[in-house]
């Protein structure tokens, strides 16, 4: 169980950061405008430097990480350049023009997606979801859970419309409701221990905080009915906290 469950967090982390990456990569052609630039070996001033690039020449964007820019040049030469080099470079004859992400694109944000673990009704929980925002209050967004306990094992699948009423806050408070299925599987090999699938109903409360450059932390609490076929619906309480991008 143990296994099964590094299993899904790892490629859980693998989706999400490889979303990040192509949201970042945007392959541009800079032209260097100073007497020279130098190329470090790694994103940091402690590198060596491997190579220069001299004025008048252009560079091709392979990848940014924080401030610094993995670029090639003609001759192939690939190296890093700090952004405070982008003084010094233009793009199609428009100086760059130095830009961190900051809380205002996190207000204007489109897509978030992220990955979370918590407890569900004393089980072990975690799941990943994707949400696009409809405007600057309202978004919506799917995910896919899995609840592994000692005596079931629970996989969710779930839509919900989420309400952020304050988005201009360092702390963004919000509201949710939504449904979908969950499918239950019983560990117990008796004959009556029988998987089943019942529709979700479900209401939530939370908090997002935006930590820095496209990364937030969030907080959650889930109140959840399991429809099921018995004379009584099943209550499921889910507490979870991870981290999430947006783009």
């Amino acid at each position: 169980m143990l296994n099964f469950s590094l299993r899904y967090l790892v490629m859980a982390l693998i989706i999400l950061f490889n979303i990040t990456a192509v949201a970042e990569e945007k392959l541009v052609a800079l032209q260097i405008d100073v007497p020279y630039v130098e190329l470090f070996s790694g994103p940091g001033i402690g590198y060596p430097v491997l190579h220069i690039v001299e004025k008048g020449e252009t560079v091709n964007v392979l990848i940014k990480r924080t401030s610094w820019l993995k670029v090639q040049d003609k001759r192939g030469n690939i190296g890093w350049l700090p952004q405070a080099s982008l003084f010094g470079l233009s793009q199609q004859g428009t100086q760059v023009e130095q830009r961190e992400i900051t809380n205002d694109d996190f207000i204007l944000r489109n897509y978030e997606a992220g990955v979370m673990y918590g407890d569900l009704s004393g089980a072990n929980y975690y799941d990943i979801y994707l949400a696009y925002n409809f405007s600057r209050v309202f978004n919506g967004q799917v995910s896919i859970g899995k609840g592994l306990g000692d005596i079931s094992d629970s996989t969710l699948f779930e839509a919900m419309l989420v309400a952020q009423p304050l988005p201009n806050l360092l702390v963004v408070p919000y509201v949710g409701i939504g449904g979908g299925i969950i499918k239950t599987s019983p560990h117990s090999i008796l004959a009556d221990a029988q998987s089943r699938q019942s529709t979700l109903m479900s209401a939530a409360v939370g908090f997002k905080y935006y930590l820095a450059r496209n990364f937030l932390l969030r907080a959650e609490y889930k109140y959840s009915l399991a429809l099921t076929d018995r004379d009584d619906n099943e209550e499921i309480k889910v507490w979870k906290l991870g981290f999430s991008v947006f783009f």
